[in-house]
């Protein structure tokens, strides 16, 4: 079959072949309604949709019974904005659902008929798990070296928003695979939250990759991120691994001012910190400083700060 008679709406019987039961019942929309809700209110199919200037579409979606699949499939055979490998894509997306639900492959022999390139598939796959939420799996897609970074800032936000117990494992990954350029600073302050809880280091690392602007922020972001964190053994590794950090003369001056002027000043283990660094970069002034650095770290696990001397 021709490519353009993948995109005829008379061939709507022939490509979603029986809907007897129809896939988009009663649970399944609630389902979907509630991962839209989920995803910071757009599923990735209403992202693409809004992207290709089909806005319209996503009011279409999901499908409550079969004439309203019908005219959305009408709706993307007779778009004007967007190509004919977009509009197949799309479709292709759709079939996935049915496929989901009736146990199918309508999908894959769609794409062989239609010769969509095997990038789209691996795309809209990638896009179909993450609004299933099943973000791992959507990775095995998303992180094809095929491909050409898309919607990154909203892939990233939300698998930082999912991530659970403080794991942080498949954004990281994302971003380490993908090496995506971040557009939005909402985006990048959550990956770097992310980062910042995983690997002290690597976030350090990671702001001195921006211009001094955004470095400087980067880095308070950071201070703040170890000094804000839970009380805890965790906690006082992740001070000490700050503290130790091979800070240039800008980074140094910045750590004094946010502890003794900046927004770091408010917090208990302010003075902690910075006689932590001076114990770190043997500039403390006490002479046992390995029973002082105890002391200090001790604050770190409970709280109550004001180990040091003002």
């Amino acid at each position: 079959m021709a490519i353009f008679k993948m995109l005829d709406p008379s061939q709507f019987d022939r490509i979603f072949g029986s809907l007897d039961p129809f896939p988009y019942n009663r649970a399944f929309v609630q389902h979907l309604e509630a991962s839209r809700r989920s995803l910071e209110g757009s599923l990735f199919i209403d992202r693409v949709l809004k992207a290709l200037n089909l806005s319209k579409v996503t009011s279409h979606y999901p499908p409550k019974n079969i004439d309203a699949l019908q005219q959305l499939y009408e709706y993307i055979c007779e778009s004007k904005n967007a190509t004919i490998h977009h509009k197949l894509s799309i479709v292709f997306y759709i079939l996935l659902d049915i496929d989901d639900r009736n146990g199918s492959n309508q999908a894959e022999a769609y794409a062989q008929r239609a010769s969509i390139p095997k990038k789209y598939k691996i795309f809209m796959k990638g896009l179909w798990h993450m609004d299933a939420l099943q973000f791992d799996l959507a990775l095995q897609y998303l992180t094809h070296p095929s491909l050409q970074p898309d919607f990154v800032d909203d892939i990233i936000t939300v698998l930082v928003i999912h991530s659970k117990n403080g794991d942080y494992s498949l954004p990281l990954a994302y971003y380490h695979t993908v090496q995506p350029i971040i557009q939005s600073s909402s985006a990048l302050e959550l990956l770097f939250d992310a980062l910042a809880k995983s690997s002290v280091t690597d976030a350090f690392q990671f702001s001195r990759s921006h211009a001094d602007f955004m470095r400087r922020q980067l880095f308070q972001r950071l201070v703040l991120s170890v000094l804000e964190s839970a009380h805890s053994e965790k906690a006082a590794d992740r001070a000490v691994d700050l503290t130790s950090l091979p800070f240039d003369a800008q980074e140094e001056q910045w750590f004094k001012e946010c502890l003794e002027s900046g927004e770091g000043k408010r917090l208990p283990v302010a003075k902690d910190t910075l006689l932590m660094r001076r114990i770190a970069t043997g500039r403390s002034g006490h002479g046992g400083d390995a029973g002082t650095w105890a002391v200090v770290l001790e604050g770190f696990k409970t709280g109550s700060g004001g180990r040091a001397q003002a």
